[in-house]
């Protein structure tokens, strides 16, 4: 890259700071914070389905994943591979996967892997247009499903029961998870779905065939464990 590319690319910076930050305030009046509880579930209140499909597309255009790319890709990366699992060959779907960072992953470990999500942003290799409680695949198509964001769920057992739907039997679900208002969480603006506590998340996919087999402690990009689930 030449300096003139690199000072523009600094000009412009601010510029797209300043733009996120607007684009924030408007979408905070426009949806504003308002939950229902369910005993230890608790989600946000929406007028539509239609504005939860908005509020969740425009996180991408909000946020700067540059940092994150990288270092999450890496820390996955290492978690991944120290569990006892052969993921060569694997077919894996990564559900609500924005940029693809958890797709680049797996696919450093010899998975086929894709992505879905709402809003992928434009030529998106690793991510397709998607919405985790609709998937577009056949029954029984993936050995793994993969999600760090169930905190962007509209209805957390339409989710489950799609994922059960899609994985084949005895495939793994991975669930990556931040440890609920309990331990001082708290959902950020757009978070659509929280819970007290890890064990109150599972309980929906134990609706649809799921059990626990392993919880592993991780720190980045929060505290929280990846939880491992088999599909019986």
């Amino acid at each position: 890259m030449s300096g003139k590319q690199r000072q523009t690319f600094d000009l412009l910076r601010p510029f797209r700071k300043l733009n996120r930050s607007l684009r924030n305030r408007f979408l905070r009046r426009r949806f504003g914070e308002k939950w229902e509880r369910r005993g230890a579930l608790q989600n946000r209140t929406y007028s539509s389905y239609q504005d939860y499909i908005e509020h969740q597309k425009a996180k991408l255009a909000t946020h700067d994943f540059g940092d994150y790319d990288v270092k999450f890709r890496e820390a996955l990366r290492a978690r991944l591979a120290l569990l006892a699992i052969d993921w060569r060959a694997l077919n894996d779907l990564c559900v609500a996967a924005r940029i693809g960072t958890e797709v680049k992953a797996f696919l450093d470990l010899g998975c086929r892997a894709i992505g879905i999500d709402l809003n992928p942003g434009k030529e998106n290799q690793y991510v397709v247009e998607g919405d985790f409680h609709n998937l577009a695949f056949p029954a029984q198509s993936m050995d793994v499903v993969y999600t760090n964001s169930l905190d962007h769920a509209f209805d957390i057992e339409r989710v489950a029961k799609e994922v059960a739907r899609v994985l084949k039997p005895n495939g793994l679900l991975l669930v990556e998870a931040g440890t609920g208002s309990d331990r001082g969480g708290h959902p950020g603006f757009y978070e659509s779905f929280f819970w007290d506590n890890l064990d109150e998340l599972v309980r929906p996919f134990a609706m649809f065939g799921f059990s626990v087999t392993a919880r592993i402690p991780i720190t980045y990009p929060w505290p929280g464990e990846m939880i491992c689930l088999k599909l019986s």
